[in-house]
């Protein structure tokens, strides 16, 4: 198998639906109006019921039951819609996959893309686009699973032999699931700067350039793979320091504690929309 032959398999993915896509492109517009974004969501059942399910969480519910979109959105803000309408798209898309445990998936992605977020906070980046890049840096495995199962199977057999996850899908594959994503995300007609940081999320320096986004995505992605094996504050602030992102980022010791603050939010927020 040619790393062409996988590739070419990138068309023959879901699409993320017309509505959808329009409805992410409104709620990343600065400037939208939130009537409007309230007409768009009511076209879509599904997330019509997300956001009306999370208006009334425990998080957000005050007082009374919200029953309708108009009123779910202005109870959540613009912020948590961009959030919802972008993980919804990412759900939706991609229902069941056989082999793959879709629900420790996203309890995955939605905790790498909350600490994205939380990051670029840190740093005063674009937050949103943070979000949106944790949501999608793990997408080329989708697409590893969707096209070539029995591939990712042994994919998984030799990252139980020690070996990363990158370095079992260049043993078996020829490429990496960032590589893919990185297509999958320029399939959808993301921007070229979030195309980039995902298909560069583990080597943020190409050349003389320096993606501080793909930074942010392989430093959270660390976070959350090792955060809960530390024992305590100083165990945390000695890993951080040996982390090449944290140093050019160029993080403060206060990321321990916002780390602290906010692990798991991500994975309570994916168990919230399932």
């Amino acid at each position: 198998m040619t790393t062409a032959s996988l590739l070419s398999h990138v068309d023959k993915l879901p699409k993320i639906p017309k509505v959808v896509q329009e409805l992410m492109d409104l709620v990343n517009d600065d400037n939208s109006d939130m009537n409007n974004i309230s007409s768009k969501i009511a076209l879509d059942q599904v997330i019509s019921a997300r956001v009306l399910r999370l208006s009334n969480s425990s998080h957000f519910g005050r007082g009374r039951t919200v029953a309708s979109v108009d009123d779910a959105v202005v109870r959540l803000g613009l912020g948590p819609i961009r959030t919802l309408v972008t993980a919804s798209a990412l759900m939706s898309t991609f229902p069941k996959i056989d082999g793959l445990d879709l629900n420790a998936f996203w309890g995955t992605t939605f905790e790498v893309a909350t600490m994205c977020k939380v990051i670029a906070k840190e740093l005063k980046a674009d937050q949103n686009e943070a979000f949106t890049s944790g949501m999608l840096h793990n997408i080329g495995d989708l697409l590893i699973y969707t096209v070539y199962p029995d591939k990712a199977q042994k994919v998984e057999l030799h990252m139980e032999t020690g070996k990363t996850k990158s370095e079992a899908q260049q043993i078996v594959l020829g490429t990496d699931g960032a590589e893919l994503g990185g297509l999958l995300a320029k399939n959808w007609k993301f921007a070229d700067t979030l195309v980039s940081a995902i298909a560069h999320q583990y080597s943020a320096v190409q050349g003389d350039e320096f993606s501080q986004l793909a930074a942010i995505i392989n430093l959270s992605r660390k976070i959350d793979e090792n955060w809960d094996d530390l024992a305590d504050e100083e165990a945390q602030q000695t890993w951080l320091n040996h982390q090449l992102e944290y140093s050019m980022l160029g993080l403060t010791d206060d990321l321990v504690s916002v780390v602290d603050l906010n692990r798991g939010l991500g994975r309570d927020l994916a168990s919230s929309l399932a």
